[in-house]
């Protein structure tokens, strides 16, 4: 298949938007701007070998993923995605299935009213995808990782652990056939969801002081956060929402279920800190948050009480350069 013939299969997913004056086939994408929107810009990679293998993922979850990883650094600023380019670096051996990719992309993107709007495809001896996503925010309104205060406490979205639960699993040999808590677990390892709509509705009703996605691990993102903003962060393991899959696995293991939900990386969750003054208009309007922490005026650091001791987090999780 020529290069020609394969941008044309590839281009049946773009989608029309109001926003967009020019689409994928030119030598860019045209968007119109919006007054009053400041625009965000992130972008991502997804390796062969390095972020996945063809025998946990398929290829339409490897596009699912690729779009899921850099939608979350969109809600981590509080923002919404306008529109994105691909990068795909293929194998002659995936050239003829690069639909099933797109399939994936195009149905977390839709999701969000997401267009892909251009890109570049190479062949290459591994697959790897390279997403950009363009969003936008209310003018001076991005939330920054870096304005955690003394007396904030610390929330996040959704649950933690089951990426890590189930590459655990998956190493000791426990994820043939069915088990609904390796099932469980693997949902969330393949198919996350960029917290975008549940940032939309926190941010509308409480006052975020800084947020962070955290898919490299509530661990080290963490660590980063609080370098950030100066502040000791202090989680407390019987606070962390943890799935009852995890729970699971790590009784069957005979190993610490907070040990997984910190070190898990691939959450694509967001940790959120906000005023103690807030508290009670979390619980009114029932975000979509679990208090897990709190932030302390003390050497910048992030640590867990867990077991009666206090636990440096700084290390735990994904370090891309390792």
């Amino acid at each position: 298949m020529r290069e020609d013939e394969l941008l044309r299969e590839l281009f049946r997913y773009f989608k029309e938007s109001p926003r967009i004056i020019k689409g994928p086939g030119d030598d860019c994408g045209v968007l119109k701007s919006v007054p009053g929107k400041d625009i965000l810009l992130t972008s991502d990679s997804f390796i062969e070998g390095k972020h996945f293998t063809h025998e946990l993922l398929s290829l339409r979850e490897v596009g699912y993923k690729a779009g899921a990883a850099a939608l979350s650094d969109i809600a981590a600023m509080g923002g919404k995605p306008v529109a994105a380019l691909v990068n795909l670096n293929l194998p002659e051996r995936v050239i003829p299935r690069v639909q099933e990719i797109y399939d994936g992309l195009n149905e977390v993107f839709s999701k969000f009213c997401t267009s892909i709007v251009g890109g570049n495809v190479e062949k290459t001896d591994k697959l790897e995808l390279h997403v950009f996503v363009m969003g936008e925010v209310i003018q001076e309104k991005a939330i920054y990782r870096d304005g955690a205060r003394p007396g904030d406490l610390l929330a996040i979205t959704g649950d933690l652990g089951r990426p890590q639960g189930f590459l655990t699993a998956y190493h000791k040999g426990l994820t043939k056939g069915f088990k609904w808590w390796v099932n469980d677990m693997r949902e969330k390892f393949a198919r996350p969801t960029p917290r975008i709509e549940e940032m939309e509705k926190i941010r509308n009703e409480i006052e975020i002081h800084a947020a962070i996605d955290i898919s490299d691990g509530l661990g080290i993102d963490s660590y980063r956060m609080a370098r950030a903003s100066g502040v000791e962060m202090l989680f407390y393991a019987e606070k962390l929402p943890i799935n009852e899959s995890v729970k699971h696995l790590s009784s069957k293991l005979e190993i610490k279920d907070w040990f997984l939900a910190v070190e898990s990386g691939e959450e694509y969750e967001l940790l959120i800190a906000f005023p103690a003054s807030e508290k009670e208009k979390l619980e009114r309007h029932k975000l979509p948050l679990t208090i897990i922490g709190e932030v302390r005026e003390d050497k910048p650091g992030s640590y867990i009480m867990a077991d009666g001791m206090k636990i440096d987090l700084s290390r735990r999780g994904w370090d891309a350069l390792k």
